[in-house]
């Protein structure tokens, strides 16, 4: 009994051995065979069942009856920039440049299309395809154009180029991002002399300015100058007329002053005058009481002389 479940527990421990390992070797098949990608390009699974098309996931890839490729859905950037010149509506040469950023659609059927004419290419022959386009369009729009038009409305010249190239890029599976001209130059110097006369035009406008500016300025610094002599001459009166005033109270100050001075002057020597008189009534009284009193003490004399 004993040897009996010993042999049932090691067969039970191989069974669970094997079947971790099948389902290991099935974990790792299943890891082989499972392809994901990220949100910036597509998975395109073919064979069985046909195409189908899976973004920002993952699909199991059934050997020898499925096969996969990837295709970017990154924005794609380059320049367009034709070798030969472009000829505007008046005829003239130029030379654009411009730098356009182009993606495949997002949509299942854009990215089907885009497959079709781009996955067996290389970014650079891929790119190439689209340049061509591009500056064939490039050309017809210019041609339309004037210079001055495609010099001062650079957005216009992208915006017509988005939609013009819509069509043509729709049918690749693309779309045009924006559009932008970089440089527009000339051999002629047409476009140099274009500015030619807004520059003259300024610089007149600007000598104008600055002469009316100036015409302004000593118009103002002639009236503050005026304004200034009227001030000073209003001061000068408004001072002479209070110096006037002022002068003539001093004057009548100093007339009362003197009137004032005069009549004490008058009343001192009246009162001196009083005051000597009085003096002089009080001397002859007092000498009157002297020889009085001499005529006095003389007669007593006489009495006394006669007496004896």
């Amino acid at each position: 009994m004993k040897l009996g479940g010993t042999m049932d527990f090691a067969t039970l421990w191989i069974f669970v051995g094997l079947l971790v390992l099948v389902v290991f070797l099935a974990i790792s098949m299943f890891a082989r065979l499972y392809r994901k990608v990220g949100p910036h390009e597509a998975l395109l699974v073919y064979g069985f069942k046909g195409t189908k098309v899976v973004k920002g996931g993952g699909k199991i890839i059934l050997p020898m009856i499925q096969t996969y490729r990837t295709l970017s859905l990154e924005l794609m950037s380059f320049d367009v920039a034709p070798q030969q010149d472009l000829y505007t509506k008046q005829g003239v040469a130029v030379t654009v440049e411009a730098v356009a950023q182009i993606k495949v659609k997002s949509d299942d059927i854009s990215v089907k299309t885009a497959a079709e004419q781009f996955l067996t290419k290389t970014p650079q022959q891929r790119e190439g395809l689209i340049r061509l386009v591009m500056e064939g369009h490039l050309r017809g729009i210019i041609g339309q154009l004037t210079v001055e038009q495609i010099v001062k409305e650079p957005e216009m010249v992208g915006d017509r180029m988005r939609a013009t190239c819509a069509s043509d890029m729709s049918k690749m599976g693309l779309e045009v991002i924006s559009f932008t001209i970089k440089e527009v130059r000339d051999k002629n110097e047409y476009i140099a002399n274009m500015g030619r006369p807004d520059v003259a035009r300024i610089k007149r406008d600007a000598d104008v300015a600055a002469a009316e500016a100036e015409r302004d300025t000593a118009i103002k610094k002639a009236e503050a100058q005026r304004a200034s002599a009227i001030a000073r001459a209003q001061a000068d009166q408004e001072r002479v007329l209070a110096e006037t005033l002022s002068q003539a109270k001093q004057a009548e100050a100093q007339r009362d002053l003197e009137v004032k001075k005069a009549a004490y002057a008058e009343m001192v020597k009246r009162q001196q005058a009083q005051a000597d008189k009085a003096y002089e009534i009080q001397a002859n009284i007092q000498q009157q009481q002297v020889i009085a009193e001499q005529v006095k003490v003389q007669l007593i004399e006489k009495e006394q002389q006669t007496k004896v």
